[in-house]
This record gives structure tokens, sequence and C-alpha cells, in this order.
């Protein structure tokens, strides 16, 4: 996330807490590790095609 004054901060969370990371290295490592996560993403209609034909073998 972006404040106003151009400060970047990362929020993670897990099951049972969250962190908000505010250090300009931690923040920069998250960023390129979730961009090289969206980048090996299937695209919402693609990730809906596989849960659909998943399903359709899983209960057929």
């Amino acid at each position: 996330m972006t404040f106003e004054d151009r400060t970047q901060a990362v929020w993670e969370e897990n099951s049972v807490s969250g962190t908000l990371f505010e250090e300009k290295t931690v923040v920069d490592d998250r960023h390129r590790t979730y961009d090289l996560l969206r980048a090996c993403a299937l695209s919402p209609m693609d990730t809906a095609s596989l849960i659909r034909r998943k399903m359709e073998e899983l209960y057929s």
C-alpha cells in the first residue's frame, strides 16, 4: 500500500494474526514476491475454468 506521502507498507496476514511492515527492504522484497506470484497465477477466467473442470472430474 502507498500512503499520501508516497511511503509504502505491506500487510501480511495468516489465519491467526496480521503484521504491517514499513521497512523499505521488507516492502521491496514482498513486492518482488507478489509480482512473481501474480505472474505465475492463472487469470480469473482460467481459474474458474480449472475449478469447474476439477469439480466435474470429482463429481462425475
